[in-house]
């Protein structure tokens, strides 16, 4: 009996250890409101953004998370997302879509908003959370 317990208890502890997200090839990223994000070392473009935080057992991070309550305007105004004001030194892609061609980015210094091409990646960084 106990080694029946025994197993039952490995087998529900290994699958959440297994669950957890990584930051490899990122750097830990903690907002002003405590949330948790991966940033990636790498410049990459939208589509590839996605790939990468999928790869780390994540998502590209959604623009409400990234700056609750604020207006989705891109306004390339310093303070507009306050949560990831004075985080780092880059911009990086949120998993909002602005038109058909660009995506909304936050620069993590500034906390200004604005849009980038979704093609481009020599512009921002991807945002997992």
């Amino acid at each position: 009996m106990k080694k029946i317990i025994v197993f039952l208890c490995l087998c529900a502890v290994v699958p959440a250890m297994a669950a957890e997200p990584t930051c490899n090839g990122g750097t830990p990223i903690t907002a002003n409101d405590g949330t948790t994000f991966c940033k990636s070392n790498q410049k990459m473009n939208w589509w590839s953004a996605f790939t990468w935080c999928e790869s780390q057992g994540r998502k590209l991070a959604d623009f409400a998370t990234m700056c609750p309550g604020v207006s989705q305007t891109p306004a390339n105004t310093a303070g507009d997302c306050p949560n990831l004001q004075g985080k780092g030194d880059v911009w990086v892609w949120s998993s909002l879509a602005y038109d058909e061609k660009y995506a909304l980015g936050v620069n993590l210094s500034s906390g200004a908003i604005s849009y980038g091409s979704r093609v481009a990646d020599y512009y921002p960084y991807a945002l997992c959370e």
